[in-house]
């Protein structure tokens, strides 16, 4: 069940696992990415970038099929870093709503505001889009498993500050469709619902988001 995992060690984990050379070549792709998009870069572009051969890229992460995957996931779990870094602790908040609300407000933020998947789009829109629907799956499921966690901290902090147990069994079930939210939002922000301002985010998250977080 991945609503057990703690998201802070998920990410720490996520993390060392490419870490060294490996990292030093994401990063690079990343870069090659933003510069020339996805379907015009080559893996040549990449190890060039990279300062290695293309053995050497190939013998650390594979085809290009599978650094583009490895790229995806390292820059969702950077920028949950960034969230769960700008959220701090659920135990230093009093009210729920207001963790909740902080929580899309940040969340939503990183999202619309990735300066990376901005330039992504603007150099190579239809690819981009591809990987942010058909080819996010894994992407998605990360996301999932993280929010799951913060879902059941956030429950752990409210409904059970005294160490008891708290239902967990429609946990995944949320953390998926608000995952999924936060995707429709990204790529048709346009639309219900209203969330222009800070103010109808919060309006949103008080109304909607907290009752589905704070469980039965």
């Amino acid at each position: 069940m991945i609503m057990t995992i703690d998201p802070v060690r998920m990410l720490t984990e996520m993390a060392q696992a490419v870490s060294g050379e490996d990292e030093r070549i994401v990063r690079a792709a990343i870069a090659q990415f933003a510069e020339t998009g996805v379907r015009r870069t080559s893996t040549d572009d990449i190890a060039r970038r990279a300062g290695v051969n293309r053995a050497t890229l190939y013998r650390r992460l594979g085809a290009k099929e599978s650094i583009v995957g490895t790229a995806f996931l390292y820059e969702t779990a950077r920028v949950l870093g960034e969230i769960e870094a700008a959220l701090g602790d659920p135990a230093e908040t009093a009210e729920i709503e207001e963790y909740v609300a902080r929580f899309f407000i940040v969340t939503t933020g990183a999202v619309r505001d990735n300066a990376l998947l901005a330039r992504m789009l603007e150099v190579d829109r239809g690819q981009t889009l591809e990987s942010l629907t058909a080819g996010a799956g894994e992407v998605i499921a990360l996301a999932a498993q993280y929010l799951s966690g913060k879902i059941v901290a956030i429950r752990r902090r409210w409904a059970a500050p005294d160490g008891g147990a708290v239902d967990t069994d429609d946990v995944d079930g949320i953390a998926a469709v608000l995952t999924r939210l936060t995707q429709s939002l990204l790529l048709t922000p346009a639309g219900p619902p209203a969330l222009d301002d800070e103010e109808q985010m919060r309006m949103f998250a008080r109304t909607v988001l907290t009752p589905m977080i704070r469980g039965r």
